[in-house]
């Protein structure tokens, strides 16, 4: 797969799909908490991820990591 004509958020969530399928939904919040230092009440979720799909679980994390984007872009 070439990924250089790829927008951001299509690699990302090409690269979020190939960790939750590589390592479970488990594994790819521990990678993900590991990876990037968290904020806010990282500890509290509003949906146990045990009962969520693959594609929720990236839709989340899509959602979380545009949400975390625009509050960098805000600060500018």
């Amino acid at each position: 797969m070439q990924t250089h004509n790829l927008q951001d958020q299509e690699l990302l969530r090409l690269g979020y799909l190939a960790l939750v399928e590589k390592l479970g939904p488990a594994g790819f919040v521990r990678f993900v908490s590991l990876h990037e230092p968290p904020a806010g009440d990282y500890v509290k979720t509003d949906k146990p991820i045990d009962h969520m799909t693959v594609q929720e679980i990236l839709d989340e994390a899509l959602r979380l990591e545009a949400e975390r984007g625009n509050d960098r872009d805000a600060g500018r």
